[in-house]
C-alpha cells in the first residue's frame, strides 16, 4: 500500500514537473520570437539592403545607453543568456529582462516611426 501511494506521488510530481518544463519552453519560445520580430522586421534578401538594415540596427544602437546597448548586442545579436549578461554587469536577470524588454520597444517604436 505504501508502494502505491510513493509511485503514485511520484507520478503526479513527475507531470507536474513536465509540464513547469513546457510552459518555460514554451515562453522561451514565444519571447525569442517576439525579440526577434522587434530586431529584425523585413530584412530583405539583396545584400545592399541588408546592409543598409545592419547599418540602420548599428545606428539605433549606438542611440541606447551602454548599459542597454551592451545588454541588447549580448542577449538578441550575440545569443548570450540573461543570466550570463547579468553576471558579467553583476545585476540581476531580472534587471537584465527588464532592461531588454525596455529597449528593445523603444528600438521597434524608432523603427516603426521611420517607416
Amino acid at each position: 500500500m505504501i508502494l502505491l501511494t510513493d509511485e503514485l506521488m511520484k507520478e503526479h510530481c513527475k507531470r507536474i514537473l513536465r509540464r513547469i518544463a513546457w510552459r518555460l519552453q514554451y515562453t522561451s519560445k514565444k519571447r525569442s520570437s517576439i525579440e526577434t520580430t522587434m530586431i529584425e522586421p523585413g530584412f530583405g534578401e539583396d545584400t545592399m539592403e541588408t546592409v543598409a538594415s545592419q547599418l540602420y540596427v548599428q545606428q539605433l544602437l549606438s542611440e541606447l545607453p551602454e548599459k542597454a546597448r551592451f545588454i541588447i548586442k549580448s542577449t538578441v545579436i550575440d545569443g548570450m543568456t540573461e543570466e550570463e549578461v547579468a553576471r558579467k554587469l553583476n545585476i540581476t536577470r531580472q534587471g537584465v529582462n527588464k532592461c531588454k524588454i525596455k529597449y528593445l520597444r523603444l528600438l521597434a517604436q524608432k523603427i516603426t516611426r521611420s517607416v
